[in-house]
């Protein structure tokens, strides 16, 4: 082991660079696969070692989980064994990935953001025209002046 203790994740570049090469194993976690991509660079050989596998390694056994005890046992099992690393996609197949979860989730809380209008409108008795996603502001305000010219006596919807 060439270093072992805390040291900042967004300085790991700079500081990979430095070391001589070896290997490095780093278990998945949101920033390994940079941290990979970092170690490469600097010409280390690298394994991502996925999170199932660590715990049959002995990473937080008795229950007590440190990173410096985790670092040690896979530093140790990687000296025994040539660990199996999971696939590391390219920085491009990552953002891609990124964006497309990003999208998913704002689809997701247009979605529900819309059905739970539409419910609280139905508990006040009103009801707008059927139409997209992106159209659905349009046809509140539609709506709206609708039944404020209508001369009938009907709740206004709040703006």
């Amino acid at each position: 082991m060439l270093f072992e203790g805390p040291y900042e994740t967004h300085c790991l570049p700079e500081f990979l660079q430095q070391l001589p090469r070896s290997r490095v194993i780093v278990e998945t976690a949101a920033e390994a696969f940079r941290i990979a991509d970092a170690a490469q660079e600097a010409g280390h050989e690298v394994r991502v070692v996925p999170a199932t596998l660590v715990r049959t390694l002995g990473v937080g056994a008795r229950k007590t989980k440190t990173d410096r005890r985790d670092a040690r046992v896979l530093s140790e099992v990687s000296c025994r064994i040539d660990l199996p690393s999971v696939h590391i996609p390219s920085a491009r197949s990552r953002e891609w990935k990124t964006i497309c979860g990003m999208h998913d989730a704002l689809v997701s809380s247009r979605t529900k953001l819309i059905n739970n209008l539409r419910g609280w409108l139905r508990g006040q008795c009103l009801r707008i025209a059927k139409g997209t996603a992106e159209t659905f502001a349009e046809r509140i305000a539609r709506s709206n002046r609708c039944r404020t010219t209508s001369g009938h006596r009907s709740r206004r919807l709040p703006r």
